[in-house]
């Protein structure tokens, strides 16, 4: 397969992933998590203690994210998830 069609084939899949069919711009996303366990210490406090009590790592920074910020999030939740895990913090089971 051609990089054409892994791209055509990547698109058509985000489409269905997406809520109303709207493209993910994960930039802003990886910057809030970022945020969240770089620089805020309070919320990165909560964050490790909720994780460590057994809540999913995406639910903690969707609760922290700005009401705005939630959208975004949950547009981008697969690469969000997969940076969590990335940054050792997998989904809950």
């Amino acid at each position: 397969m051609n990089h054409f069609a892994k791209s055509i084939l990547f698109a058509a899949a985000l489409a269905l992933v997406a809520p109303q069919g709207l493209a993910c711009d994960f930039a802003p996303v990886k910057k809030l998590i970022d945020e969240i366990l770089d620089h805020d210490k309070e919320k990165a406090a909560r964050f490790r203690r909720d994780v460590a009590a057994g809540y999913d790592s995406l639910k903690i920074v969707t609760d922290l994210a700005e009401p705005k910020m939630r959208e975004r999030i949950d547009i981008c939740r697969f690469f969000a998830a997969e940076y969590l895990a990335k940054r050792g913090f997998p989904p809950a089971h």
